[in-house]
């Protein structure tokens, strides 16, 4: 029936005999010196790069992008696009790299981003971005400095919030000393969040303007050249050299007071403290922090790239122990969102995951190796892992997520190759060999087969490194370490480990090598009596053979195709923070969002009673709320809009090893458990994104010229988004702002002098004011700003203020101006000169996949938003990053096999045989589905 194939006969070709003891492989298999010094080597290589290389979740990457920033207080999107960000777009359009440009108009500011190409000087391009703006002359008078920077990565660390019985204006000076010791203590960059900016208000009552026939601009004008410091000149008396400065500049609302605003043809002099109120506050509009005990200000301590996370922490965390009692007792200081433990919990779960697995390979070793043999091959991993390590370092790599999947992938090929090169010696010694010649030889002939294997692998994965976009940047530490691994394993297993096999074999006698263990006997019984039949039996009904494997590969993909193993292009893990924001009809006062944002802070306690069964687990960690802004959550689209209509909650959960509430049922229940307050516009729940590339799972773009039709069109995809099931977090970036008043000059009124920038000017200067100077006061800029008092704002319309003719005479603005009402919108959003609007949600991997639902809304929904509203639908985020990875994976691919086979002929010396081989490739991914679809897990990029 079948042949027992447990050779226990001598056989030594001939051939072994006539293998040259020369070479690098044969000097290190006869030189114990040799061997042990490079393994020292080795290392000690290790050991320095292990010291060295950089903790952090994900890979460091550089951003080829310049930012600009305008400031125009005051004005509406539409404005702010038609006058900076129209003026801007033209001229860094056609700077030599630029690839793209997007700007955003927000009200009263605008953002302009500038990409490069990878290859261009960022310095260069942040020089060329600055002269084409300072060439701009179209700008309106109004507006601030634009600030233009380049874009750096930094990734959180953590952050603080202190809260406590105190104004405003302590809890800030309490957070500035933290803030300044911290960066005192090293770390890079720490942000306030939450720190109203103060400000000096000079309130003028309009009734006192027109008595003595001033405008509130004529107000500032008289500060701005009355407070102010310059310096004089110098010079030289008596051989020593002075110099002269007028200090005039009023820093306090005392000194304010005593500044001269007019002088009277009577000599009466009137002082700004006799026609005005002024007192120190903090900007109305400016974002503010609320957590269960009241007020707060939160800091953000931020990584600079290159910098360690888990070293940034440790100086957070010394940093809070040592200022234990230097503050007042009330004052809460709270040390939450720790980002740096996720990089500790992931790091330590790979190590976890990759000792368990180097533990069972050791068992299976000293299962089939002789214990001395198994020994020296369980010790080449650790050498391989630390040379690899050192090399990581070399490279610039740092230790993340990404570099540390490749090393536990590569923990399989260390031990193949040792394990080869180990058995085909000892069989050579068992079979009579003398341990000198079988250590050299074993080494010398397994070496073009270790070496073609390793360089298939290499060819596998070295062809990442063509992917463009941010996943191939992410990704790319996965072919670098993996050579690094194998080029470590090449030097282990053939000019380190031959030596100690010949010393382990030196100690063991044939007789013991050629005596066969209990485990050996149940072994080759089980190999004998079931695998070789099998073998024999599928070798011999071929056709079958043959059949059954496609029917199985092809059953394989219907489970991918049907969908019951869903493929979700890059799988990030699961985060720990949560965020809700939401936003009213703008115009809303704080006080109703502050209301909301309580509510949130309640409903999110009672998701933690709903999902935890009432059983009292605690899922909740910390919760604090932003009034007048939304959170980021690292790439939430309402970031960076702000006004008095918006706000959030956020809440950091217990990590995610030590609850059993997961964020999807923490998420519904949170959204079930809020009362929404009449009035809200939208209302989105959705998790921090962690690592991965940049953006929401879906983000699909409208365009058109039409303001209006693209909103209404935005509004209809995202009512279809909505009733999709698995899809979270549906929300456009596209909102409604404040009703806007026109105003078109009568006839009248262009008789009597006005201009519409003139009468723009004193309608904006009545309703936030007129800023009179700027001065640096704690490392902070203090704004001076002269206003109508508030309470006269709020009672009168825009009808009843009064302007002053170029004349000096009051009139009132009905009298001059014709008023018209529309709806504006609080953002405007266009990429290349197109007006865009981004219609964003999260998917829930355990219901669908990001792929399923854009086949979806490509084959119906689109064609039909198109069609109805005349507009052009597009996919951008991570869909248009996966199309990018797929066409540059395509090429990789075919490098790939093309490389393969070379390596495949060279070895065989054949040019069909490498054919037969890679026929056996795609059966792989059988194993590979089947295994997804009986674990539960999506099938994702890293799987394959």
């Amino acid at each position: 029936m079948y042949k027992n194939y447990s050779q226990k006969n001598k056989v030594s070709s001939n051939k072994d005999k006539h293998i040259p003891s020369i070479g690098m492989i044969a000097f290190f298999s006869q030189h114990k010196v040799a061997s042990n010094l490079l393994m020292i080597l080795l290392i000690l290589f290790g050991i320095f790069g292990l010291s060295q290389l950089k903790r952090q979740l994900m890979p460091d990457f550089g951003i080829e992008i310049v930012n600009i920033n305008i400031q125009w207080p005051g004005a509406s999107a539409e404005d702010v696009e038609e006058n900076i960000i129209n003026a801007i777009e033209p001229e860094v359009r056609f700077i030599n790299g630029v690839n793209d440009v997007d700007a955003f108009a927000y009200e009263g500011r605008g953002k302009i981003s500038v990409g490069f190409d990878d290859s261009v000087s960022m310095s260069k391009a942040l020089t060329d971005v600055q002269s084409a703006v300072a060439r701009i002359a179209t700008f309106p008078q109004d507006i601030e400095k634009p600030v233009i920077s380049q874009v750096v990565q930094r990734d959180e660390v953590c952050r603080i919030d202190i809260s406590g019985p105190f104004s405003n204006k302590t809890l800030k000076y309490f957070a500035r000393q933290m803030r300044d010791d911290l960066i005192n203590m090293g770390l890079a960059n720490v942000e306030f969040e939450g720190a109203r900016d103060q400000e000096i208000w000079i309130e003028v009552p309009s009734d006192n303007l027109r008595e003595l026939d001033l405008s509130l601009e004529d107000i500032s004008n008289k500060l701005a050249a009355s407070s102010i410091d310059l310096p004089s000149g110098s010079i030289n008396s008596g051989g020593t050299s002075r110099q002269i400065r007028s200090e005039q500049l009023a820093r306090s609302p005392n000194e304010l007071r005593k500044i001269e605003v007019l002088s009277k043809s009577s000599g009466e002099k009137l002082y700004l403290r006799d026609i005005a109120n002024v007192y120190e506050t903090f900007e109305e509009n400016s974002p503010y922090r609320i957590n269960n005990k009241g007020p707060s200000i939160g800091l953000v301590v931020y990584r600079t790239q290159g910098s360690d996370s888990l070293i940034s922490q440790q100086l957070v965390e010394e940093y809070m122990d040592d200022i234990a009692g230097k503050y007042p007792q009330s004052l809460e200081i709270i040390l939450y969102d720790i980002f740096a433990d996720s990089v500790k919990q992931r790091i330590n779960m790979l190590i976890d995951n990759g000792a368990t697995g180097l533990i069972l390979v050791l068992i299976v070793l000293f299962f089939f190796l002789n214990g001395r043999i198994a020994f020296w091959v369980a010790l080449g991993i650790p050498v391989a892992f630390l040379a690899a390590l050192g090399g990581m370092h070399a490279m610039g790599l740092s230790l993340d997520m990404i570099s540390m999947f490749a090393l536990i992938m590569g923990i399989g090929i260390v031990v193949d190759d040792a394990i080869v090169v180990s058995e085909h010696t000892t069989t050579l010694h068992r079979r009579g060999m003398n341990y000198k010649d079988a250590s050299r030889i074993g080494a010398q002939r397994m070496f073009p087969p270790v070496l073609a294997a390793c360089l298939t692998t290499v060819a596998a994965f070295l062809p990442v490194l063509m992917i463009g976009s941010d996943i191939g940047t992410i990704i790319s530490p996965i072919p670098i370490t993996l050579s690094l691994i194998i080029i470590a394993s090449l030097i282990e297993c053939f000019l380190i480990l031959p030596m100690h096999l010949r010393h382990s074999m030196k100690k063991i006698s044939q007789t013991e090598q050629t005596k066969i263990r209990t485990f050996d006997i149940y072994f080759n019984k089980f190999r004998d009596e079931y695998v070789v039949p099998l073998v024999v039996r599928t070798y011999a009904s071929k056709r079958f053979t043959v059949i059954a494997t496609i029917c199985l590969f092809l059953m394989s993909l219907s489970l991918l195709f049907s969908g019951r193993v869903n493929f979700e292009f890059f799988d990030t893990p699961e985060s720990d923070t949560i965020h809700a924001n939401f936003s009213f009809s703008p115009g809303t006062p704080a006080a109703t969002t502050e209301l909301m944002v309580k509510e949130l802070g309640r409903s999110a306690l009672e998701a933690e009673t709903m999902t935890s069964n009432f059983l009292g687990e605690e899922v909740v960690k910390y919760g604090v709320g932003n009034i007048g802004a939304s959170d980021s959550g690292r790439g939430n689209l309402l970031s960076n809009t702000t006004g008095s209509h918006i706000g959030s909650y956020t809440v950091e959960l217990v990590a995610g090893d030590k609850r059993n509430v997961r964020n999807m049922p923490f998420i519904k229940a949170w959204e079930n458990a809020t009362k929404l307050m009449p009035g809200i516009e939208s209302f989105v729940v959705f998790e921090s994104q962690i690592g991965g590339p940049p953006g929401r799972d879906l983000d699909i773009r409208i365009s058109s010229d039409d303001l209006q039709t693209m909103k209404y069109a935005a509004l209809a995809l995202r009512n279809e988004l909505r009733v999709l099931p698995g899809l979270l977090a549906v929300e456009d970036d596209f909102p409604y702002g404040k009703q806007e008043i026109l105003l078109e000059i009568t006839p009248e009124g262009e008789a009597m002098g006005f201009t519409a920038e003139d009468v723009a000017r004193q309608v904006r200067n009545a309703f936030s004011g007129s800023i009179a100077k700027r001065f640096s006061q704690d490392t902070e800029e203090v704004l001076v700003r002269v206003k109508l008092p508030t309470e006269e704002t709020k009672n009168q319309t825009i009808r009843d203020i009064y302007l002053l003719t170029p004349d000096n005479n009051n009139v009132l603005l009905s009298e001059v101006v014709l008023l018209k009402q529309r709806l504006g919108f609080t953002k405007i959003r266009k990429e290349g000169g197109i007006r865009k609007a981004s219609i964003t949600a999260d998917v829930d991997p355990s219901i669908t996949t990001t792929n399923q639902v854009l086949q979806l809304v490509r084959k119906d929904i689109a064609p039909k938003i198109e069609k109805e509203f005349n507009v052009k639908v597009e996919y951008k985020g991570k869909a248009e990053e996966q199309s990018k990875a797929f066409v540059d994976l395509s090429l990789a691919l075919v490098i790939t096999l093309a490389s393969i086979y070379i390596i495949l002929a060279w070895l065989f010396s054949s040019y069909t045989t490498p054919f037969l081989i890679m026929t056996v490739v795609p059966f792989g991914l059988i194993g590979a589905i089947l295994g997804h679809y009986i674990l539960g897990f999506n099938l994702s990029m890293f799987s394959l």
